[in-house]
């Protein structure tokens, strides 16, 4: 919601939100193991967030309250 976000952060955390739920992207190593590198842009993404001081959005993400629209 709008009123839970700082204005001036309200476009970047959007964005930053929508590319979590919209990137994935698996890679196979030559060995045969995955790699989820959407998992480790996210959690950029994640610390991001967290950096522009939106704590209480990371916690809403990691506690499943936002779904993919």
């Amino acid at each position: 919601s709008e009123d839970l976000i700082n204005k001036k952060n309200y476009y970047e955390v959007n964005k930053l939100l929508d590319f979590i739920f919209n990137d994935i992207e698996i890679v196979s190593t030559k060995d045969g193991k995955e790699i989820n590198l959407s998992k480790i842009e996210n959690e950029k993404a994640l610390k991001r967030i967290e950096e522009l001081g939106e704590v209480k959005v990371v916690e809403n993400y990691k506690a499943g309250k936002y779904k993919p629209l």
